[in-house]
């Protein structure tokens, strides 16, 4: 039993898989494991440290350095950078996992040349206090299924290896391709940028070429590896060279970052679908194991066209099918040729079609001459190069800063559109206000550039500092001949306009102070503005037409805006006193003559009033001489009359008559009543008798002394 046990043990040590002990060291594979462990782990690590840190550079620029420090060298890093991370961390997981394979079989080789005895007693020896030779064979048994192989280790974690560094590749990608890009003004930093990742590459490719060199009995890996490091080969390349070409102003080149980043995800796709393909297919024998880490898609990168043999027999050995005596696929190899020729003419006859969306136009070239100019719509012209379209905007309207912000490249400042700007951030009547609604002065905002402003300052010439928050609205014009002018004339209307509108702002500020400036019409100041740009733009045959300026905030800055926020205050309370004092002084004038206006108009009332009345006395005294002239003793009868009827007015009269006699004698009634009751009798009138009409007993007229005169007397001044 003790002998059948160390068999055992000594066979699982071997591996277990048909391999007497001695014979792994006829295979060449194991015997050179040992020279390669070494340099796939270091490498690995390498492409894995490297890898994980563009990444994390691309992720959060903030935290590993300030940003002033990648304006000083140039050191900015682009999202394109973690694309190259993530293909070394594709690399990565081919070296390492291969690297943890070619360990195992070092080891296996190691303990086979140790031998069986010395297997025994050094791993599975069992412990003296166990006495009875049964449990001796137990215990080894469980030992021997409890204690992993050291053939087991060459499986799941070298495949889990894969299945980390392929999906820690595809979230590489994705935070390169959610990443801001980052917009570099001067095409210097591109340019060494692309010299850096040019001269990366070369290491890159000695070390392709190196395992590429190397035979499959040697390392069964190499060619694997080899497959493997044509991403991040490729990637270097790709990103490199795209960057040479956007520092030339070719802007097409960015698409070949999208390619870049579209293959980097295929292949850690496909590392990761081969890993997880492990959890149903077995692994193989020690002897034939190879790393999941290989790649179909990487292995198309390459300069000659793929063999179909070499796929046919993969493909028949891995699944046992023959492909070359499919009829379909013969049949396909045979037209594929042709029907690649016919739909590269049909495409390029297509060059030939352009349709133009409604705020699309283009300038027709003919053979290098343009010639018209196309509006919206479908149009068939003749196909590339002979016929070229070059689109023009129509009728979109932009809206851009007048701020020139080089160290900070990151910001992007420019709306595409304004309608389409103010559609997508309306803000409800409740919602707090937007970010852009910011204008206080103790706060720096992204769109403002400081300008120097003339002033004077102790009688010598001094200048002052002012912040301005200017944008520009402006679109190409309607009309055909502004649309060639745009083609040919303004390859970057936005950088042309900023630039344009910066020199009038230069020019405007030196010749006004800052109270000029801060205390000018907005309004004014825009349409003067929009005119010199206009004109500016016309001189130049841009075929850019300036809608409309308009005017954030111009202030001091930000940090002056607490003094200038004093003095203003200082010289509002001035002016306020000032003010105050004055509608006092206004206030007592106008009061003082006020009241000498009154008293003048009193004087006056009561001098003419005096005058008048001496003039109605006067003639009141010119006609009672003319009276008396002409009859003296009636207008003296009438005068005594009028004295006695004011004199007796009020007076209770009696009158004794001794021509009066008996009980029912004839009574004169003096009473007076209201005017309202003339001609009515007051009741006790109604019994007295009338006189009698007898004339022998009517008294005289000259006799009876109360006879009231039938002249109505002519009123005059109480005596």
């Amino acid at each position: 039993m003790k002998s059948s046990a160390k068999a055992h043990r000594a066979q699982r040590s071997a591996g277990n898989f048909g391999k007497a002990p001695g014979m792994l060291a006829e295979l060449p594979h194991f015997n050179n494991a040992g020279r390669y462990v070494g340099a796939l782990l270091i490498i690995g690590a390498i492409f894995a440290s490297i890898g994980l840190g563009l990444i994390g550079m691309v992720y959060a620029p903030p935290v590993y350095a300030p940003p002033h420090l990648y304006r000083s060298f140039y050191l900015i890093i682009p999202s394109a950078f973690a694309y190259v991370g993530a293909a070394l961390l594709i690399a990565a997981a081919g070296f390492l996992s291969a690297g943890i394979v070619a360990s195992i079989r070092a080891h296996l080789l190691a303990s086979d040349r140790q031998g069986v005895a010395q297997a025994e007693n050094s791993v599975f020896a069992v412990p003296d206090w166990a006495r009875s030779e049964r449990l001796r064979r137990r215990l080894a048994i469980v030992r021997a299924l409890l204690m992993p192989s050291a053939a087991s280790l060459a499986n799941w974690p070298a495949t889990l290896v894969v299945l980390l560094f392929g999906g820690l590749a595809a979230g590489g990608v994705i935070v390169g391709w959610l990443a801001p890009p980052m917009r570099i003004a001067d095409p210097l930093p591109r340019q060494v940028l692309s010299g850096v990742l040019l001269v990366a590459a070369f290491p890159l490719l000695v070390l392709e070429r190196s395992y590429a060199a190397i035979p499959a009995e040697m390392l069964p890996e190499a060619r694997q590896l080899n497959r493997l490091l044509r991403v991040p080969l490729t990637t270097c390349l790709g990103i490199g060279i795209s960057m040479v070409l956007l520092s030339l102003g070719f802007t097409w080149a960015i698409w070949i970052y999208a390619g870049l980043g579209l293959l980097i995800v295929v292949v850690a796709l496909e590392l990761t679908l081969r890993s997880m393909a492990m959890l149903f297919i077995p692994f193989a024998p020690i002897d034939r194991l190879r790393t999941v880490a290989d790649s179909s898609v990487a292995g198309l990168l390459r300069f000659s066209i793929p063999n179909f043999h070499a796929f046919n027999t993969a493909v028949r050995q891995q699944f046992g099918i023959d492909l070359s005596r499919s009829w379909a696929l013969a049949f396909i190899q045979r037209a594929m040729l042709p029907v690649a020729a016919g739909m590269a003419l049909m495409a390029w006859g297509l060059t030939g079609v352009t349709a133009l969306s409604l705020t699309q136009r283009a300038v027709y070239e003919r053979l290098g001459v343009p010639v018209a100019v196309f509006g919206p719509g479908l149009h068939f012209h003749l196909p590339w190069p002979m016929g070229v379209m070059r689109e023009v905007e129509l009728g979109i309207i932009h809206d851009i800063p007048i701020a020139i912000s080089p160290g900070d490249a990151s910001i992007d400042l420019q709306q595409p559109s304004a309608g389409v700007g103010q559609q997508q951030n309306l803000v409800g009547a409740e919602a707090p206000a937007p970010p852009s609604a910011d204008r206080l002065w103790n706060a720096s905002h992204p769109s403002e550039q400081s300008y120097l402003i003339a002033s004077e300052a102790s009688g010598q010439q001094s200048f002052q500092i002012a912040d301005a928050d200017l944008r520009i609205v402006y679109r190409i014009g309607p009309s055909d001949a502004a649309a060639i002018d745009s083609a040919y004339r303004a390859a970057e209307p936005t950088t042309f306009i900023r630039a344009v509108a910066g020199q009038l702002l230069v020019q405007y500020f030196a010749r006004y102070t800052l109270l000029d400036v801060l205390g000018q019409s907005r309004e004014t100041f825009a349409n003067e503005f929009r005119t010199a740009l206009q004109e500016q733009l016309d001189r130049m045959s841009s075929g850019i037409e300036a809608i409309a300026v308009v005017v954030e905030a111009i202030h001091p800055p930000p940090g002056a805006a607490n003094a200038y926020h004093n003095v203003q205050a200082a010289e509002i309370l001035a002016t306020s006193q000032v003010s105050k004092e004055k509608a006092k002084a206004i206030q007592a004038l106008k009061s003082a003559e006020t009241n000498a206006t009154a008293v003048h108009n009193s004087a006056v009332a009561a001098a003419v009033q005096l005058v008048d009345g001496a003039n109605s006395e006067s003639v009141l005294f010119d006609a009672d001489r003319k009276a008396e002239q002409r009859n003296s003793e009636a207008f003296l009868l009438e005068r005594w009359l009028e004295r006695l009827v004011v004199a007796l007015t009020g007076s209770d009269i009696i009158v004794v008559d001794h021509r009066l006699s008996g009980q029912n004698a004839p009574t004169l009634d003096l009473r007076s009543f209201d005017a309202g009751s003339r001609g009515v009798l007051p009741p006790s009138a109604e019994n007295d008798v009338a006189p009698p009409s007898d004339k022998n007993n009517e008294p005289e007229v000259e006799d009876n002394e109360f006879t009231t005169p039938k002249s109505t007397p002519r009123p005059g001044p109480k005596p």
